[in-house]
């Protein structure tokens, strides 16, 4: 299917999810059509002297979707997995070491190792200065352990190998620290267009106290933070807190702050900081109890980022008879594929009191 003919389906899918709230649709954000994806998760087969980097026995070294730099740094782990003898995990056998490399590519590049165990840890560190020398644009290199014969992409133990523990994507006007666990959007040239807007509705309703739930690593909360008074972002993730607090430390934006705190627990904190607008940006499954949350604070504002059409428009429904919906765009962040971001802003109703 043409581009165009994507975007004409997704905007139709959009408008039956939202029926019958009836919202006209502002012009789609597009994304470049090729070269797009800043982050690659890659499965390792084969053996150490031909490892196959792709799908499971699928080699895929030039996607088309990939950042450029991305295809380079797999075409030279090749060799890297080589030298380091580092034996790809066979399934069928349950044996071998290592399962997938995940690379992410922006401004800087970081490279995850995901191993089954800590075996071949040291050759990998070993290694790492020559993939450096030829790459100076990876950043950090990390070995995350995987040990369990499932399709579970990563393990919780991540062993930072450096050079740092971080790398930083330029946003606009300010650099953000992106660590190699957090989340991160796949298409930032898109990401950076649905950002920028949120903060430009937050400007125009002229908010004093702003509130983002399921913050993640805090992008949205520090687009928006020139036009509020002050900004709280809440996340369960310790260490996308962590790294939100040292970017808005390094910024000098002592208006904004970051909470380890699961969104359906953040009652009090909602309570005693009375926001005029939250932004939710929840994960696929959308608000589930969070919504309830948003039902008793009913705040001025809401916007809403969503990644599943369908999760979005059972939660439209449910708020409907608090808010009333202003403005809905969609930003394509998955191009040739049938998902999309979408972005909502409700106003409370004049007939609801908060």
């Amino acid at each position: 299917m043409d581009y165009s003919g994507q975007i004409l389906l997704k905007e139709e899918t959009l408008k039956r999810a939202l029926s019958p709230l009836s919202i006209p649709l502002l012009p789609t954000v597009r994304s470049p059509e090729t070269g797009f994806r800043n982050k690659a998760k890659i499965v390792v087969t084969g053996t150490s002297e031909k490892p196959v980097l792709g799908l499971i026995e699928k080699e895929i070294l030039d996607c088309p979707v990939h950042d450029p730099v991305i295809n380079e740094i797999l075409h030279d782990l090749i060799p890297f997995i080589r030298t380091a003898k580092l034996v790809p995990y066979q399934i069928k056998e349950k044996k071998g070491e290592l399962k997938g490399i995940i690379i992410f590519h922006g401004d800087e590049s970081y490279v995850r190792f995901v191993l089954r165990s800590k075996e071949g840890l040291d050759r990998i560190r070993k290694n790492l200065p020559s993939l450096l020398s030829m790459h100076p644009e990876i950043k950090s290199v990390s070995v995350n352990i995987q040990p369990i014969h499932q399709a579970i992409l990563e393990g919780e133990e991540e062993i930072l190998l450096g050079p740092e523990n971080f790398i930083q994507q330029n946003y606009d006007q300010f650099k953000l620290k992106l660590r190699p666990q957090g989340f991160v959007q796949t298409n930032q040239k898109v990401a950076i267009k649905l950002y920028s807007t949120a903060a430009e509705w937050v400007k125009e309703k002229n908010i004093s106290q702003f509130l983002e739930l399921f913050s993640g690593q805090g992008a949205f909360s520090f687009h928006a933070a020139e036009f509020v008074k002050a900004a709280v972002g809440i996340e369960v993730n310790a260490e996308a807190v962590k790294t939100a607090s040292d970017t808005a430390q390094s910024l000098g934006m002592k208006h904004l702050s970051f909470l380890h705190l699961a969104a359906e627990n953040s009652q009090e904190i909602i309570a005693n900081k009375k926001p005029n607008l939250i932004l939710v940006n929840p994960p696929r499954r959308g608000l589930a109890e969070t919504l309830q949350i948003l039902t008793k604070a009913l705040p001025e504002y809401i916007i809403y980022s969503s990644c599943s059409v369908e999760s979005l428009g059972k939660d439209l429904k449910l708020l409907s008879p608090f808010y009333a919906t202003e403005k809905v765009q969609i930003f394509d962040m998955f191009p040739h594929t049938e998902h999309f971001e979408t972005l909502v802003l409700l106003k409370r109703l004049s007939s609801i009191e908060a």
